[in-house]
């Protein structure tokens, strides 16, 4: 379970409220103030000790983890989510006829309590949108990986009680805002997805299996977001292309192994 954080500016390991408490004396080599780093802690609260539809959308393995050991996080490694409630919060502030806005909701997929809080919500429409900070919106049209998905896991999260049938991303970066529409999945397929996902992470927190490293498109998340990564990465975190080439050796490897095999065979 997260504890605190992993101090960079010399105070180490500290928990939250002793963190927020030492800002107060306003240390000239911390690099936050006392009410960002109050804004980060709170911001992070309600969701930990909840399985979040994002935190299934990245590192399984971490989420285990999260949940099997107590841990320190370095500030700068949540400050990107709590940059992204910023928005959210000015948007909640905002009084909207007919909408629900940043309400969190819950369902049960394969044994585990899943919790997601979609920003923006017209029943009226029948439209869930979720807002999104990004160093750069993407090209006119294009949606960025995962985020897709993630719309459509809480459309199927707040399916019992409102009915959705139009999904949008909006991103944000300093310069502008653009709208991205994201196409509706078929429920099946989505629950193809979701459920033998969660199956694994159900075996990783109640039966002790650690999920898979991050694959090629993950590693980002073990670059400064993640505190076990030197305990996954003990030789430091490869590349991208690097893991593929492993990869497809290995998967060569078991190919080769097969054919040796059926080609050693009697007819």
């Amino acid at each position: 379970m997260l504890k605190g954080f992993r101090c960079p500016y010399g105070q180490g390991d500290i928990s939250f409220a002793d963190c927020i408490e030492h800002a107060r004396t306003d240390p000239p080599e911390c690099g936050f103030v006392q009410p960002i780093l109050a804004g980060i802690v709170n911001n992070i609260r309600g969701e930990m000790s909840e399985i979040t539809v994002t935190q299934l959308l990245n590192c399984m393995r971490k989420i285990v983890l999260d949940q099997r050991h107590d841990h320190f996080i370095e500030p700068q490694q949540l400050y990107y989510a709590f940059r992204g409630q910023m928005f959210h919060q000015i948007a909640a502030g905002i009084p909207l006829d007919d909408a629900v806005v940043e309400e969190r909701f819950r369902r049960d997929v394969a044994g585990i309590t899943i919790s997601g809080q979609p920003d923006l919500i017209v029943p009226r429409l029948k439209k869930l949108y979720d807002f999104k900070t990004t160093k750069r919106v993407p090209k006119k049209g294009q949606v960025y990986a995962n985020h897709g998905l993630q719309v459509n896991i809480y459309r199927w999260l707040v399916q019992p009680l409102y009915e959705i049938d139009e999904l949008e991303i909006v991103y944000m970066d300093m310069s502008e805002v653009r709208r991205a529409k994201v196409k509706v999945m078929d429920i099946h397929k989505l629950m193809g997805w979701l459920v033998p996902r969660v199956r694994k992470l159900k075996e990783g927190l109640e039966e002790g299996r650690l999920p898979e490293r991050a694959g090629p498109d993950g590693l980002w998340q073990c670059n400064g977001y993640c505190s076990f990564t030197e305990r996954c990465w003990p030789d430091g975190v490869p590349s991208p292309m690097a893991l593929r080439r492993k990869e497809a050796r290995a998967k060569e490897i078991v190919l080769d192994a097969v054919r040796r095999k059926r080609a050693a065979s009697p007819p």
